[in-house]
């Protein structure tokens, strides 16, 4: 008989240091985006990667990857579809293989055995967690921790998206209460006498603690949520991308996820050991999919023969929205890919050579122009002018999308004029600069992050999330 794991304690050992140097971007590439602070898990990631920057998700689509629709201005607008994610069959499979491994062969059954007959696709609790760090984390580790917890979120849908305390958890806590997962960064001697990993992984190790809930079901009246845990990272030995895929590989057990067959499933984070392949992006597709499946279509408990059922229809094809505009000999790209439910933006363009504050060439107000293009949870196109202000005097400024239309669901956009006015066809923002960076501190709903792209900040761009629009913009000097 099987039974689920008492406990569960997961490590994660090293990752191939030869792939993090394979994939890290050069020495002598633009500044690194500023650390990040607990403030600024909800914006959306930033990575650098031989020599671009990208903001957003993912998700880009490739250039010359769909036909060129519409000409707005000085951007090339291309509209379609691209089977570019995972199927419902390898998604299905997967989940299925990360509920068998909740199970120990060889047990006799218990009163666990009776909820979980053939495993079960965990999750965590009714509402999303809050990541803290412990007391004495460094702003190194902080900034490290918000990263992933932006890369987790761009794959979440947004009544999931993980929050992010602000203060620090006293050293001498020894359990996370419920709804929080704890994050504590050690040496391994240093981690709770109860977290002590298997030979070979003691880098990172993760500590869920259960309950079990009534459901009203009565096929299934009983199931075990995760309700709060620890994650234990020994940061002496792993760096880089290496230590970005441990702690993301830890945060990702807590939410329900546990190891599957590298052989199988050789393309996700969710192996034992860790994953061999990393990226910037830090999540593999397989791994946003996962996560996607559980948190948005699949009910809690569910048992694996439901899966397939539940997902419904899980397409592996998205609808993208593409923009390109040409900047100091590069391009500035940017847009949206709407798969599943999901839209997620994006933007990206390459690194500037300095700070946008260290650019001796600027000063006072500088204005950047272009165009917005994005989805709405319909389907719809919505395009418009996107422009930014900044004064270097106070690396603050307004960023404004005006004249702003939509065409019908899953229609191409047409040229500027054509469609209908969205909404009141304007939105506003007050941003702040960081390094090449920019969030938004005022204005209407929304969360926007963007980045400053050229080698002498010719170009900016970046991404704006809301209930009814996932966008992606950029524009020129």
């Amino acid at each position: 008989m099987k039974r689920l794991r008492r406990g569960l304690v997961l490590g994660c050992a090293a990752m191939l240091t030869a792939c993090a140097e394979e994939t890290r971007a050069p020495a002598g590439d633009a500044p690194a985006v500023p650390l990040q602070a607990a403030r600024l898990a909800q914006q959306a990631p930033i990575v650098t990667l031989d020599g671009r920057m990208h903001v957003g998700a993912d998700v880009a689509a490739p250039a010359g990857g769909l036909p060129q629709v519409a000409r707005h201005g000085q951007a090339r607008v291309s509209h379609g579809s691209i089977a570019d994610g995972i199927g419902a069959a390898e998604v299905t499979a997967y989940l299925r293989a990360d509920a068998a491994s909740y199970l120990d062969p060889g047990e006799e059954a218990g009163t666990e055995d009776e909820l979980v007959p053939g495993g079960l696709v965990f999750r965590f609790a009714a509402e999303p967690p809050t990541v803290r760090v412990a007391e004495g984390t460094s702003p190194e580790l902080l900034d490290e921790t918000v990263r992933v917890v932006q890369a987790i979120n761009a794959a979440l849908p947004e009544d999931w998206q993980l929050r992010f305390g602000g203060a620090f958890v006293p050293a001498e806590t020894t359990e996370a209460p419920d709804g929080e997962i704890l994050v504590t960064f050690a040496p391994q001697a240093e981690w709770s006498s109860g977290a002590t990993p298997t030979a070979g992984e003691d880098i990172g190790l993760a500590e869920p603690r259960y309950a079990v809930v009534t459901t009203g079901d009565p096929e299934i009246p009983l199931r075990i949520d995760i309700v709060a845990g620890r994650v234990w990272i020994d940061p002496a030995q792993t760096e880089g991308l290496e230590r970005l895929g441990v702690i993301a590989h830890e945060l990702i057990h807590l939410l329900g996820r546990g190891h599957v067959d590298p052989d199988r499933f050789p393309a996700t984070l969710m192996v034992s050991g860790g994953s061999e392949a990393l990226t910037a992006h830090i999540l593999h597709p397989l791994d946003r999919e996962a996560l996607l499946a559980a948190y948005d279509r699949l009910p809690p408990g569910i048992s694996p023969d439901r899966i397939a059922a539940e997902l419904g229809h899980w397409s592996d094809t998205a609808m993208h929205i593409r923009g390109a505009i040409d900047v100091a000999d590069a391009e500035v790209a940017f847009g949206a890919a709407l798969r599943n439910g999901l839209a997620q933006p994006w933007a990206g363009g390459a690194a500037p050579d300095s700070s946008l504050e260290d650019n001796a060439a600027l000063s006072g107000t500088v204005r950047w122009s272009g165009r917005l293009l994005g989805l709405t949870p319909r389907a719809e196109t919505v395009a418009g002018a996107a422009d930014l202000a900044v004064d270097l005097g106070t690396l603050s400024g307004a960023l404004e999308f005006s004249e702003l239309e939509h065409w019908p669901a899953a229609a191409a956009p047409g040229p500027t004029g054509s469609g209908t006015t969205w909404r009141d066809g304007r939105l506003g923002y007050e941003i702040e600069v960081r390094g090449n960076s920019f969030i938004q501190t005022g204005g209407d709903a929304g969360r926007v992050t963007g980045a400053f792209f050229g080698p002498a900040h010719e170009g900016m761009g970046g991404v704006v999330v809301r209930e009814d629009l996932s966008a992606g913009f950029g524009g020129k000097r």
